[in-house]
């Protein structure tokens, strides 16, 4: 947990007027994706969400009001989840984009992706933003119907890779190991 005793003390006006911006910016995260989206489950059902997350712990600053409420609680672990991963891998830098779909990190089923990018400001890691969203095919090898006879999670779950940083993309699998990339 972050010392916060010299932590600067904000006025209750402008604690609110900061909120607000900052709620925007999600709600507007949000719009963004639903009106861009041409997957009708995400363009109008909503079954996304977006927000900003806490640099340090990772936690919820604040949700974009129009996205599904399930992934409330979930975000933040998947937050958490792919900056643990990208310490591993050398720590975030700005640009960096990554992705997941990890039901025990964050997740809620394999369907459910999430795009995690570090905000930089002034050179340091300010926060972090956030994504979830429905996609209808993840290129399981069975059907939905069929998930109880899947031999492992592993055939539908990317843990989380960076998958491009400010303009450069990455060329690499998602999911090393995947049944349809045999030769990761």
């Amino acid at each position: 947990m972050p010392d916060l005793s010299c932590a600067p003390t904000l006025d209750p006006v402008t604690l609110a007027v900061l909120r607000g911006r900052l709620e925007q910016v999600a709600d507007e995260m949000d719009a963004t994706l639903y009106r861009s989206a041409f997957n009708p489950i995400i363009a109008e059902a909503h079954d996304a969400c977006h927000g900003l997350y806490d640099a340090v712990t990772g936690d919820t600053l604040v949700q974009g009001k129009s996205g599904l409420p399930v992934f409330v609680g979930a975000m933040a672990f998947a937050v958490r989840a792919t900056a643990k991963a990208a310490d591993a891998r050398g720590g975030m830098k700005d640009g960096d984009v990554w992705i997941s779909n990890d039901a025990y990190d964050g997740g809620t089923h394999a369907n459910d992706f999430k795009l995690v990018r570090p905000f930089f400001r002034n050179g340091k890691l300010y926060c972090h933003m956030a994504s979830a969203a429905h996609w209808h095919d993840v290129g399981q090898p069975f059907e939905e119907y069929q998930i109880a006879r899947r031999a492992r999670l592993r055939q539908e779950r990317a843990s989380p890779p960076r998958i491009g940083r400010g303009r450069e993309r990455f060329d690499q699998p998602l999911v090393a190991g995947h049944p349809s990339n045999p030769t990761s």
